[in-house]
């Protein structure tokens, strides 16, 4: 499929599904996306969509999952849509997403997935991530994101990946955390460094 993503979409508010990904749909997700108010899964990667992710995906308080990645969407990300608690799945990897990961998904308590990884986000990994013990996998790789893993992450007794390779991290990354390392897969590739330590690093430093 091809063209500009169809208006007509936002005028269909019983729609459930939404699967347009893998496609060359351009243009942007308008502000309308809030009318389909009984979404469940949104699904547009894959394309060369431009501007930015619309806040109005926060009134979405159906969905299930949010799949955005590879389409070359840039601004924020959302606060409003840890508003979004039923939320399984959020993929918005390798965009051109800027600015800092908001508090406010720590508030999805039912989310599984997080994936923002090859994006330009920067700040700290909120520790409120931690609240979210029904996560599985967390990948935040190839961003900017500095300072350490938060202790809080220890909590996270469902983990069973965790991605932060390529970020210029520093500190010691808790015991607690590396704790549970010794039955997930951790992936610390490209931030060791004299700034960045921790004991289940090690493979990844040599």
């Amino acid at each position: 499929m091809t063209g500009e993503l169809p208006v007509a979409i936002y005028e269909l508010p019983n729609l459930v599904t939404l699967l347009l990904g893998t496609n060359t749909l351009n243009g942007s997700i308008s502000e309308l996306i809030g009318n389909l108010q009984n979404l469940v899964e949104l699904s547009l990667d894959r394309n060369v969509l431009t501007g930015t992710i619309p806040t109005e995906i926060g009134t979405l308080s159906n969905l299930r999952e949010l799949s955005l990645e590879s389409t070359l969407l840039n601004g924020t990300i959302p606060s409003e849509i840890g508003q979004i608690t039923t939320l399984f799945v959020i993929e918005l990897a390798s965009n051109d997403l800027t600015g800092t990961i908001p508090t406010e998904l720590g508030m999805l308590s039912n989310l599984i997935g997080l994936m923002l990884s090859r994006n330009i986000l920067e700040g700290t990994i909120p520790s409120e991530i931690g609240q979210i013990t029904t996560l599985n996998v967390i990948d935040l790789s190839h961003n900017d994101l500095t300072q350490n893993i938060p202790i809080e992450f220890a909590m996270l007794s469902n983990l069973v990946a965790l991605s932060v390779a390529r970020n210029p991290l520093s500190g010691e990354v808790p015991l607690e955390v590396c704790q549970l390392h010794t039955e997930n897969y951790f992936d610390f590739s490209g931030v060791c460094s004299p700034k960045f330590t921790c004991d289940c690093c090690r493979p990844f430093c040599g």
